[in-house]
């Protein structure tokens, strides 16, 4: 007799929802960066606040494009251990529509941020010039804006065939998002590359990198891991998922954030050795900006919250298998996030070609915090509308089995 024979299935958990404290402090958080980005716009400091709306917003549009591209490489990579934990990313990507639109508000602010918005610095730049022709608002609006309409055509084909198969059952579903699956990754690819581009990259519009677009996808993925592991994490302490998720699945989840803070690390090494060996002007300005003006602590701060500390925490098998020990980690690696934003943005906005001078990023703290409440509203709510797991998908009873 087959061993799918002899399985027999837990009793399906309610549906998920966020604790009421959970979402008392994801109210205080969206309040309190609306008055952060409020006070900036009100004192008159456009170019503090539109940074700080720039970061916020990056970091929760990262966190829901994460959500389809997990989806997307699972089902590629037939992880059956993670379908347990699939309605997570699934209400992660509820947040592309309004985080995009919200992200694309930062067109606004553009005159305050991007050097290349302002006719007259490019009239008198002749780099600037020679890259008119893509860095101007016109392409900015129709690239990134386009590339986040694909997004949200992908999500809805393979969250809807997830929904399908929810109702029908059935293999069919699992075949259409293997084969959206594929076509989505290799449009993530290109898009993520030009949405990269234009948000961050051209704060510093004379400089570029052609390792810059993976260092922003390896930053979507270990931060989005971080976050799946911290809300997964919380639902398996709170007993929400019953018996359909364990030890082993929590110890695969732990393995992939442990897996995508090595290879930040690398990225970002790699980035920085090469630029550093060639030590070409037109490259050596970003990390020469970073460390100027007060920014160097900052900067030598970013590897040991990014890779060093969450490294040697999650080193031991057990901190990946334990929630308790796992939620903390993933909790750093999501502020280590902010305060890679945090570098990429703020040293890129000074004026006449100076960077800025290093200060706390108080506002820009404030300012993620809210999107990052408001981003908890969106997944929430999008969490608690099905059920708690895909009891009619066919790779259910191999998950419950899986041991890692």
């Amino acid at each position: 007799m087959s061993r799918a024979h002899d399985f027999t299935l837990p009793a399906p958990p309610d549906r998920l929802t966020l604790s009421t404290p959970l979402r008392a402090v994801a109210a205080a958080m969206a309040i309190g960066g609306a008055g952060a980005l409020g006070w900036s716009f009100a004192r008159g400091d456009a170019t503090l606040a539109w940074s700080a709306w720039l970061i916020g917003a990056f970091f929760a549009l990262g966190l829901g494009v994460f959500g389809v591209a997990w989806l997307a490489m699972l089902h590629l990579s037939g992880a059956v251990w993670s379908v347990t934990m699939r309605r997570v990313p699934e209400a992660m990507t509820a947040w592309i529509v309004p985080g995009g639109a919200l992200a694309m508000l930062v067109t606004l602010g553009a005159h305050s941020l991007y050097h290349w918005a302002d006719a007259a610095t490019v009239a008198a730049d002749e780099l600037l010039a020679h890259k008119s022709p893509f860095l101007n608002l016109p392409m900015f609006a129709a690239l990134a804006g386009g590339s986040l309409v694909l997004w949200a055509g992908f999500t809805a084909v393979l969250v809807g065939a997830s929904r399908r198969q929810d109702r029908d059952g059935g293999i069919a579903a699992t075949r259409t998002s293997r084969a959206a699956s594929a076509l989505f990754l290799v449009v993530f690819a290109l898009t993520l590359s030009v949405v990269s581009f234009y948000f961050l990259l051209s704060l510093d519009a004379h400089w570029f990198s052609t390792m810059f677009a993976v260092l922003v996808f390896t930053d979507l993925m270990q931060t989005g891991t971080a976050f799946v592991a911290v809300m997964v994490g919380l639902l398996v302490m709170a007993g929400r998922f019953g018996g359909f998720v364990n030890e082993h699945h929590l110890h695969s989840l732990g393995k992939m954030l442990f897996a995508w803070t090595g290879f930040w690390a690398y990225i970002y090494f790699c980035q920085f050795m090469l630029i550093w060996y060639a030590n070409l002007p037109e490259e050596t300005i970003y990390f020469l900006r970073r460390m100027d003006h007060g920014w160097l602590p900052y900067l030598l701060a970013l590897p040991l919250l990014k890779f060093v500390v969450p490294f040697l925490l999650l080193l031991p098998r057990d901190a990946k298998r334990r929630a308790g020990r796992l939620v903390p980690v993933a909790l750093l690696v999501l502020f280590a996030q902010f305060w890679e934003l945090f570098l990429m943005v703020a040293p890129a906005v000074g004026h006449d070609g100076a960077a800025a001078h290093a200060h706390l990023p108080l506002i820009e703290f404030a300012g993620t915090l809210g999107f990052l409440g408001l981003f908890l509203f969106v997944f929430g709510s999008a969490l608690a509308r099905h059920e708690a797991v895909p009891l009619k998908d066919p790779a259910l009873a191999e998950c419950l089995r899986y041991q890692s």
